[in-house]
């Protein structure tokens, strides 16, 4: 089947390239690898201004994948990059997009977020709050539940922000939503406003 890119940005055509290359699994990846593979895949928009022959490694590339990171698509350390679920299920979007097929839920979680909701579902902090014992609940409730630490770095912190929020979202918007997981969104909410000052922290930083 012949796939369609002209409708994709240049961010949707790195996504496109890592998925493929990665061979749509989690597989880290070099900084290195994915610049040439973008320039060898999408020569008329990646290449070195002036020098069709040869690929830019700066901005065109670097700045759409830590964007990805702070969205919670990539996941990235020492200019290492891996696809995370979310990523996963965004580039398997983007592909269904250039072959045009439909890519809507047909009602069905997107695969990270049965992964988000299921590992939300057994932690000790939403156990406590269906309980009705929110008093209970700690900082560290509120990192598991994003499933980070105090020393994370800023922008997989607001990445991982942005995956549960994502999660929440989708969730909300399903019909029938079985019980506890009916409560996750409240759970959400409340995480937010009872510990807003870390969030604040780490976007400050």
């Amino acid at each position: 089947m012949v796939q369609n890119f002209t409708n994709l940005s240049r961010a949707e055509k790195i996504m496109l390239v890592i998925y493929e290359i990665s061979n749509g699994t989690k597989k880290n990846l070099k900084y290195e690898d994915i610049v040439v593979a973008v320039f060898k895949k999408f020569n008329d928009d990646f290449h070195l201004r002036g020098y069709v022959e040869y690929p830019d490694s700066g901005d065109l590339v670097h700045k759409p994948l830590y964007d990805f990171r702070k969205r919670g698509l990539v996941e990235a350390s020492s200019k290492v990059f891996s696809l995370t679920d979310r990523g996963l299920s965004y580039a398997e979007q983007l592909v269904g997009l250039t072959k045009g097929k439909n890519v809507g839920s047909n009602g069905r979680l997107s695969r990270f977020t049965e992964t988000e909701l299921s590992r939300i579902e057994n932690l000790e902090g939403f156990a406590l709050f269906i309980k009705g014992e929110e008093q209970k609940i700690t900082d560290t409730d509120f990192y598991n539940y994003l499933g980070v630490t105090p020393r994370t770095p800023k922008n997989d912190f607001l990445g991982r922000i942005e995956t549960v929020e994502s999660a929440v979202k989708e969730v909300e918007n399903q019909k029938n939503v079985s019980s506890p997981r009916d409560q996750i969104s409240k759970y959400h909410k409340f995480l937010a406003e009872k510990f807003e000052g870390i969030i604040s922290h780490f976007k400050s930083k």
